[in-house]
């Protein structure tokens, strides 16, 4: 099949370590890599473009992931700048007062999943989208790096 399952250094276990040979002319000896610093370069990304539009501008970069047990692949963050990535809902109430005891959102990965909808997987060249309406918290210290699970927390190990 061809496939390794690693753990790449930014934390995240991937197919593969992220090395990947789509969109990209095959006919040239390379391969495409994830940015050294992914959070990085979200937040230049998200710098420049709020400089540039005089508005305070959040990034997320994704990538896309197979799933244990399920087909096909799904887009997930692997950078951000300026937004809340991950809501912890634990003690609060769900709609029938029971309190939550492990729910937490993954808001950056379900906007990643999202928007890989709309670039496309293929032939489409949608690069970029552009999110607007959806309401959430803006920070400057939160990053991608908050959705990586601890070893001592993983379930699959």
């Amino acid at each position: 099949m061809g496939v390794l399952i690693v753990e790449h250094k930014l934390g995240f276990i991937h197919a593969n370590a992220g090395i990947d040979r789509s969109n990209i002319d095959q006919e040239k000896d390379i391969v495409l890599l994830l940015p050294e610093d992914p959070d990085l370069s979200a937040k230049k990304l998200s710098e420049s473009l709020s400089k540039h539009f005089k508005k305070n501008i959040s990034v997320i970069i994704t990538d896309t992931m197979g799933r244990p047990f399920r087909n096909g692949i799904v887009g997930f963050t692997i950078g951000s700048h300026n937004i809340e990535c991950l809501i912890d809902e634990r003690g609060n109430k769900d709609l029938y007062g029971n309190t939550l005891k492990f729910t937490q959102i993954a808001i950056a990965d379900e906007l990643a999943a999202a928007s890989s909808l709309l670039m496309g997987q293929a032939a489409q060249k949608k690069p970029v989208v552009l999110i607007s309406g959806y309401k959430f918290m803006q920070s400057d210290t939160a990053n991608a790096k908050t959705l990586i699970r601890s070893e001592e927390e993983d379930l699959f190990r």
